[in-house]
C-alpha cells in the first residue's frame, strides 16, 4: 500500500499507476505529451518530404517527355490532357478553360503533365513574363517559337524546387479568390450607400 500526502491526511493508492506520487505523475504526462508532439512534428516533416520528392519525380518525368506545342486548329483532334493558352492580346499566355481561334495548345500525355504545364503557364502569365515577347502594332501577339522556348526554359528553371513553385501558385490563387470576394463586398456596399441616399430624394 502506497500513501500520498493531502491536506486532509494520507490517501492510500492501493495498486498500479495510481500508486505513483503526484509529482512523478505530472512528470510522466509531460514527457508523454512532449514525445507525442515530437512524433507529430516528425510525421509532418516526413509527409512534406515525401510530397516534395513525389513532385520532383513527376516533374523530371515531364521534362523528359516535353509536350508538343502547336497552334489550335478546330479541325484537329483534341485530347482531355490538352492545355489551351491565349496567344493574342495583352493577356497572351493566359491558360484557358476552353480553346479559341487565338490560342496555342500544349498537348500533354497525362493529367500530371497537364496540371504542371497549366500551373507553369498561369505563373508566367501572372508575372507578366510574356509581355517581353509581345509583338504587333494593332493587336499584340506572341510568336509560337518564343512561347515554346519560354515554356521549355522556365520548366527547367522551376525544376530546382517544383514543389515550392506549385505551393506559391496555389497561394496566389487563394489570394485572388479573396480579392474577388473583397471586390464583390465593396460593390455591394457601394449599392447600399447609393440606396441610402437615393431614398431621401424626390422621385
Amino acid at each position: 500500500m502506497v500513501f500520498a500526502f493531502h491536506p486532509s491526511g494520507l490517501i492510500p493508492f492501493p495498486f498500479g499507476f495510481l500508486a505513483t506520487p503526484p509529482i512523478r505523475m505530472l512528470s510522466f504526462f509531460f514527457c508523454f505529451f512532449s514525445l507525442s508532439n515530437y512524433i507529430c512534428v516528425a510525421e509532418r516533416k516526413r509527409s512534406t518530404a515525401q510530397a516534395r520528392a513525389k513532385a520532383d519525380t513527376n516533374f523530371k518525368a515531364s521534362i523528359m517527355h516535353s509536350p508538343k506545342i502547336h497552334t489550335f486548329n478546330p479541325k484537329n483532334q483534341t485530347s482531355d490532357f490538352d492545355v489551351y493558352i491565349l496567344c493574342k492580346g495583352l493577356n497572351s499566355g493566359k491558360p484557358l478553360e476552353k480553346p479559341c481561334p487565338n490560342c496555342f495548345v500544349i498537348s500533354c500525355k497525362n493529367s500530371d503533365d497537364m496540371d504542371f504545364y497549366k500551373t507553369l503557364s498561369f505563373g508566367l502569365w501572372k508575372a507578366k513574363h510574356f509581355h517581353q515577347f509581345l509583338t504587333g502594332s494593332v493587336i499584340p501577339f506572341i510568336r509560337i517559337s518564343d512561347f515554346k522556348n519560354t515554356i521549355k526554359a522556365q520548366a527547367e528553371a522551376v525544376s530546382k524546387d517544383k514543389y515550392a513553385f506549385v505551393q506559391d501558385v496555389h497561394k496566389v490563387k487563394l489570394i485572388e479568390r479573396k480579392e474577388k470576394q473583397m471586390y464583390e463586398t465593396l460593390a455591394l456596399l457601394a449599392d447600399v450607400k447609393k440606396a441610402m441616399m437615393y431614398r431621401h430624394f424626390k422621385r
